[in-house]
């Protein structure tokens, strides 16, 4: 059970950056008088989360997963820290700090995808798919409901507050996932030592992988048509708030 309420705070904090993007920020913007096709041009902002795939097995192959963790955390901590410290009409500076946000996140996903697979056994499974789900969905909602503290505490007091919530993550984190990184729930040892020896001697891995996928016929054609169905799914139901 203490697995299974880990993963759910890690796919909480996974999911405050889609709400800021999907729910805060275009209300925001809108309300700020910025035009609705520029409100909907953030949304390239979300490519990170459509390209994870490119650097994951970097993820697999090059430290631990919690190491990644730790990292992605404490960098989406500074980047809510920089934010807060910009004004939203400086939108160069906005919108490469959420890229970097996105970014930060999207390693994130991919690194707790791969610790929860070390920690959990074949019962928790479920348990474990509903917590990513429910996390996920639960952190998107709370930080597109962002906008009510935004007319308390401003901008700056948003961002500062989402900081503050990955402090507290990254503060977990230390104490906590160095203690079972390396555990499943049954006792069984399954770090990534065994992960590292796996990909030892592969120094060409990574780029066959990406090869491979990408000599797939119909990869790129399959990929250009998700990119733009998503994008429209969410510029569509968006609409609604404005």
């Amino acid at each position: 059970m203490n697995h299974i309420l880990l993963l759910f705070g890690l796919y909480f904090i996974q999911g405050l950056p889609y709400g800021v993007q999907t729910g805060f920020l275009p209300v925001y913007l809108r309300s700020k008088g910025i035009s609705l096709a520029s409100v909907g041009a953030f949304k390239l902002l979300l490519l990170p989360w459509f390209l994870k795939g490119l650097w994951a097995p970097l993820v697999d192959r090059f430290a631990s997963k919690a190491s990644w963790l730790r990292g992605s955390v404490a960098a989406m901590f500074v980047t809510c820290l920089f934010i807060s410290c910009i004004h939203p009409d400086d939108t160069a500076v906005l919108c490469a700090l959420l890229f970097l946000f996105n970014l930060f996140s999207a390693t994130q996903d991919v690194a707790v995808d791969g610790l929860a697979i070390q920690l959990l056994d074949g019962a928790e499974l479920g348990a474990g798919n509903t917590a990513q789900v429910v996390g996920y969905k639960s952190g998107a909602v709370m930080a597109s409901g962002l906008t009510a503290v935004e007319q308390t505490l401003g901008w700056t007091g948003v961002f500062a507050a989402l900081a503050a919530v990955y402090f507290a993550a990254l503060l977990v984190l230390q104490g906590r996932v160095k203690d079972v990184e390396c555990t499943s729930a049954d006792g069984q040892t399954k770090g990534d030592k065994s992960s590292r020896d796996d990909y030892k001697g592969h120094q060409g891995a990574l780029r066959s992988v990406h090869v491979e996928v990408m000599n797939t016929e119909g990869t790129v054609w399959v990929a250009v048509f998700v990119l733009i169905y998503k994008l429209g799914s969410h510029q569509s139901l968006s609409k609604h708030r404005f």
